[in-house]
C-alpha cells in the first residue's frame, strides 16, 4: 500500500507538468506554496457565482447520497437489502466526500477575502476538509470497484485485494494533504492535483463493470413483476452503464483544461470556476444515478450469498 501510495503520489505531482502543450501554462499555475500565500502569485475567487456553485453542488451530492443510501428493494426483502448494503454505503460515502468538499470550498471562498486570511489556521483547516476529501475520495471509490467486480465483474479479470488496501490508500492522501504536500499558491490547484490521485480507483471502477459482456438490452430493467428472479447484471441497463463510464472518466480533460483557461482564455476566475463546478456537477451526477441504478439493481435482484 506504502509504495503504491508514495508512487502515485509523486506522479500526481509529476504529471501536470507533462502533459503535451500544457507544461508551459502548468509551470505558471501549479506553483507550491506549502499553505504559504502571497499577493504576487497567490488568486482566490471570492464572488458568488463561485461559491453558490459549490453549495449546489453540496445540495445535489448529498441528495444523491441519501438516494443511494436508501436503495433497498421494492419489497423490503431484508436478504436482498443486505446484499446491496456495502454498495449502498460505499456509494454514499463517496457522494458525502464530494458534498463536503465543496460545503468547505463554498465557506472558504465566501468567507476568507483577503491574503492574509489565506494564511490564517482557520483557512488552513477548511482547506485540508476541502481537498483531504477529496484526496480520501479514494477510499470509497476503490471500495465501489472492488464491489462492482464481486457482484458484476467476470471473476478473476479484476483482482479483489483485501478490502483495507483502498482504506489504506485514502488515508495515505488524506494525510499527505494535511501535511502540504498537496498545496500551491492557487488554492484551487490542489483539488486537481488530488484528483489525480483517484487514477487508479477510477480505472479499477471502469474496468469492474466494462470487462464483462452484458445481456441484451431487451432483456434488462427493474420495472417487471419478475426482476426479483434476475441476476443483477440482468438488471443493469445500457445506459446507465454508459453514464457511469462516463462519470467515472469524464473529469479527466478539466486537468489539461484548467491551467490553459487559467493562463490563456481571459476569462475571470468566476467564469473558469463555474465552468468546472458544472462540469462536475454533471460528471458527479453520473457517478451518482448509475451507482443508484447499480445500488437498485442489486437491491431487486435474484439473492445469492455474499462472497469476498
Amino acid at each position: 500500500v506504502v509504495f503504491v501510495s508514495v508512487a502515485v503520489m509523486e506522479f500526481s505531482q509529476w504529471f501536470p507538468f507533462n502533459i503535451p502543450g500544457v507544461a508551459s501554462a502548468a509551470v505558471k499555475t501549479y506553483i507550491p506554496a506549502g499553505f504559504r500565500y502571497d499577493n504576487e502569485h497567490s488568486r482566490f475567487d471570492n464572488t458568488a457565482w463561485t461559491y453558490n456553485t459549490d453549495y449546489l453542488l453540496t445540495v445535489v451530492m448529498i441528495y444523491l447520497a441519501y438516494k443511494c443510501f436508501k436503495a433497498n428493494s421494492m419489497d423490503g426483502c431484508p436478504i436482498r437489502n443486505s446484499a446491496s448494503l456495502r454498495l449502498r454505503v460505499y456509494s454514499a460515502s463517496l457522494l458525502i466526500c464530494y458534498g463536503a468538499s465543496t460545503l468547505a470550498g463554498g465557506w472558504a471562498h465566501q468567507h476568507f477575502t483577503s491574503i492574509d486570511s489565506l494564511n490564517t489556521l482557520r483557512f488552513r483547516l477548511f482547506w485540508i476538509v476541502c481537498v483531504g476529501n477529496v484526496s480520501f475520495a479514494s477510499c470509497y471509490m476503490g471500495l465501489i470497484g472492488r464491489e462492482v467486480q464481486r457482484v458484476f465483474g467476470i471473476k478473476g479479470a479484476v483482482p479483489l485485494g483485501p478490502w483495507w488496501f483502498w482504506p489504506m490508500y485514502g488515508t495515505y492522501m488524506a494525510i499527505a494533504t494535511a501535511l502540504g504536500y498537496i498545496s500551491f499558491k492557487r488554492p484551487a490547484c490542489d483539488i486537481f492535483i488530488a484528483g489525480i490521485t483517484q487514477f487508479p480507483t477510477t480505472f479499477y471502477c471502469l474496468l469492474a463493470l466494462g470487462l464483462r459482456s452484458w445481456p441484451s438490452t431487451s432483456t434488462t430493467g427493474t420495472s417487471t413483476h419478475s426482476s426479483s428472479k434476475k441476476s443483477a447484471i440482468d438488471l443493469v441497463s445500457r445506459c446507465y452503464r454508459i453514464m457511469y463510464y462516463i462519470g467515472f472518466i469524464g473529469n479527466a480533460p478539466l486537468l489539461p483544461m484548467y491551467p490553459l483557461l487559467v493562463q490563456y482564455s481571459g476569462m475571470s476566475l468566476a467564469g473558469i470556476n463555474t465552468l468546472l463546478h458544472t462540469w462536475l456537477m454533471v460528471m458527479w451526477g453520473f457517478q451518482g444515478i448509475s451507482l443508484l441504478h447499480l445500488c437498485n439493481a442489486i437491491s431487486n435482484s435474484e439473492p445469492k450469498v455474499a462472497t469476498d
